[in-house]
């Protein structure tokens, strides 16, 4: 594992998996068991169930009207903290977009709490299954972006721009 947020994504791709009742292989369910005993932590708030860790980057989120900027406080396997001056209203659903050592991940979320008075941000509890690109290229700054493909079966002529 690169990072917490690979960490994170892996273990919020299994759980995601578990939701949707698509059955996990054997090392998939040792590897969900290994990462949630991991992002438990040693926790000394017993109400709750992950630690949170201070993690402080910039992040990217979805709003009604476009796009909103933030900055994490600190993260856990469940959710996200982030300080920003644009908070969502309590129940509203967002997309997180982290950029981590040349690989974007993209994290659904609901709101869970949200404060626009002194110190604004928005508590985000993960909703779906998240996602990730790759970024190419030496400069991390290049829009050079790596995606999936699905191709066809063949049967069909395929024409290139």
């Amino acid at each position: 594992m690169r990072n917490l947020f690979e960490m994170i994504y892996e273990y919020q791709h299994l759980r995601g998996k578990e939701r949707l009742e698509v059955p996990l292989e054997d090392a998939e369910r040792v590897k969900l068991y290994g990462l949630a005993q991991l992002l438990r932590g040693e926790i000394q708030d017993r109400q709750r169930e992950m630690v949170r860790i201070p993690y402080p980057t910039g992040v990217q989120y979805t709003m009604p009207d476009g796009f909103g900027v933030g900055a994490v406080k600190n993260i856990s396997g469940h959710g996200i903290a982030v300080s920003s001056r644009q908070p969502l209203l309590v129940g509203e659903r967002t997309v997180i977009r982290v950029d981590e050592s040349a690989i974007e991940y993209f994290f659904p979320c609901r709101v869970c709490w949200s404060r626009t008075s002194h110190n604004p941000g928005m508590g985000l509890v993960f909703d779906g299954m998240p996602s990730q690109a790759f970024v190419f290229g030496d400069d991390e700054g290049s829009g050079v972006r790596w995606r999936s493909l699905r191709l066809s079966d063949g049967k069909a002529p395929t024409r290139v721009a």
